[in-house]
This record gives structure tokens, C-alpha cells and sequence, in this order.
């Protein structure tokens, strides 16, 4: 990948181009076929994947199966939460398509970050926007969830909802 390149996707926006060169070669180029797993739930790789080419699927197993939470397209990230987190990873990514991405490793990112605090803080706040993002829209699809009207008793579900929702937004315990 190009330093012109990586900085036109959003969590690398904004860098110079040195700084862009540097991150480049840190890079590890990966491609996938159609089926087969880049992630696995669980996994505990630290990684921000950026997708150069093709379409990949993010799932997740419930209770009821396996759960498709989004289909990404070049120009899409994802391993984010892990990340920034240093957590296993919260779903699967399934190549839906030939799937050519890039892996940035988080020891590369923080090595990179302790010589360049000033880019190493934007890429961190162009990742913090991803995720605030991605934030938003879970809050307005599960708001409308919600909201549907339903054939059955769902007051349980309407209490269960407010009170999570409160939790969510006064119990920051990180």
C-alpha cells in the first residue's frame, strides 16, 4: 500500500506523508478466497485490518446461531475493539468475496506511537470516531427495535431495555 493510499481511509486521515510512509511498512499484506475466516470470535490477535479490496462478512454466535452484524467493503476497518482494547475479539470475519486487506499489528502502532506521540494521538482519534460511529448506529437500530410495534407482550422487553440503557449511559467503570 502507498502512503497516498493509506491515508485516504479514515482512521490514517489526516497523517502526513512520512509519518503514512512509516506506518506502510508495518504493514502485512493478507488475501482470503470466498469462505474462508480472516478472525475467529475469541481470538486473541491485536490487529487493525484495513480492507484493500473485496467484502468480507462480520458474524457472531448466539444462542439462536450465527449472527451476519455487517458486511464490509474496501475501504472499511475492522479489529478495532480488539485493538484498542487488547481484548479477544468480539466477532467473526468471513471472506465473502477474494478479500485483499492490510494488517496493522498493535505493537507496531504503539512502538510507532512513542516516536510520534502527535500522529500516534490523531490515528487513536481517528479510531475513536470509528467506533463512536459505529456506536451510533447500534443506539438508532436498537432504539427502532424498540419502538416497532409487537403482536406480543414485550413490556419485559421495553423495562430490560430502559435499564440497560441507563446503565449504559451513567456506569463508565472501565
Amino acid at each position: 500500500m502507498l502512503p497516498t493510499e493509506l491515508t485516504t481511509l479514515q482512521v490514517f486521515h489526516g497523517l502526513d506523508e512520512p509519518d503514512a510512509a512509516r506506518i506502510c511498512e508495518g504493514l502485512l499484506d493478507r488475501e482470503f478466497s470466498p469462505g474462508e475466516s480472516v478472525l475467529t470470535e475469541g481470538d486473541d490477535t491485536q490487529a487493525l485490518w484495513l480492507i484493500l479490496s473485496g467484502e468480507c462478512i462480520v458474524s457472531r454466535n448466539s444462542e439462536q446461531g450465527e449472527r451476519i452484524l455487517a458486511v464490509l467493503n474496501a475501504g472499511d476497518v475492522f479489529g478495532e475493539m480488539s485493538f484498542v482494547r487488547n481484548a479477544p475479539h468480539s466477532a467473526s470475519i468471513i471472506a465473502a468475496t477474494p478479500l485483499k486487506v492490510c494488517c496493522y499489528k498493535r505493537e507496531e502502532f504503539l512502538t510507532f506511537a512513542a516516536e510520534r506521540p502527535e500522529a500516534g494521538y490523531m490515528i487513536a482519534t481517528n479510531i475513536a470516531c470509528v467506533l463512536a460511529e459505529r456506536l451510533r448506529r447500534m443506539d438508532t437500530w436498537v432504539c427502532d427495535m424498540f419502538e416497532r410495534p409487537k403482536t406480543l407482550d414485550d413490556s419485559g422487553s421495553r423495562d430490560e431495555w430502559q435499564n440497560f440503557r441507563s446503565a449504559v449511559y451513567t456506569n463508565w467503570d472501565f
